[in-house]
């Protein structure tokens, strides 16, 4: 009998733990991530820090239900490596419809990039807003 009233409790505790840890990953999944507007270092790093700016523009704009177009970022980028049109829509792509209106990056120069939420094409733009 007491064994009986051990174990329920021992399983109210079980699921209790269970739940916390659940809702804990649930609410870091929802936060979105800081963009950062001065991106240097390699590809990956570059192109890490860049979707978080391109998520946190499509979850503003209600992923692709907004009305309005919007300038969400300027963002400068020195990347050491080139970073080719192609490269960036295919990381950049999910889950916001990215478009890519430049051919490349060059290694080693600072460019200006434009995130823009464009509502007409339900799309996240990347434009070159600069090279410096």
């Amino acid at each position: 009998m007491e064994t009986g009233k051990l174990l329920t409790s021992l399983l109210f505790i079980v699921v209790a733990i269970a739940a916390i840890i659940v809702y804990i990953s649930i609410s870091w999944q929802s936060f979105p991530k800081e963009c950062k507007t001065l991106l240097v270092g390699n590809s990956y790093s570059v192109l890490g820090s860049l979707k978080a700016c391109v998520d946190n523009c499509w979850s503003k704009h209600d992923f692709g239900g907004d009305v309005y177009s919007d300038d969400c970022y300027v963002v400068s980028i020195n990347s050491t490596n080139t970073l080719s049109r192609d490269r960036m829509e295919g990381y950049l792509n999910k889950p916001a419809n990215t478009k890519v209106y430049f051919e490349s990056l060059e290694k080693n120069v600072e460019h200006k990039i434009k995130i823009r939420y464009n509502s007409t094409g339900k799309e996240i733009s990347l434009v070159l807003f600069e090279a410096i």
